[in-house]
């Protein structure tokens, strides 16, 4: 029940993001989906990953204190996959697939 929870939270957030953007740059819906479906999914895989050349810098000031096993192993990126992500994803795979229906003339 609370995946259906956070899903449906997570669409309506979606929704309501590409209203306001499209609103804001007076454009239609559709048209602004697909960036911002993708926009947000790259918003929550950075806030759901662990490692990588941010988290590598930040750390650096204290990781020559430490002998541990992330001090010697320092390229390594791990991804926790949740429900906002899944949702944001296969919102932007929509988004592509309709945008491509409706501007099909112009490819």
């Amino acid at each position: 029940m609370k995946n259906w929870i956070y899903s449906l939270l997570s669409l309506i957030a979606l929704i309501a993001t590409n209203f306001l953007i499209s609103k804001l740059f007076n454009t239609s819906f559709i048209e602004m989906s697909f960036l911002t479906g993708l926009l947000i999914s790259m918003i929550i895989f950075y806030f759901s990953s662990e490692g990588g050349f941010f988290t590598s810098k930040t750390d650096l000031p204290i990781k020559h204190l430490l002998e541990s096993e992330s001090r010697r192993n320092t390229h390594f990126l791990r991804f926790y996959i949740n429900i906002p992500f899944i949702v944001s994803a296969l919102y932007t795979i929509i988004a592509a697939i309709l945008s491509i229906i409706v501007y099909w003339e112009y490819f």
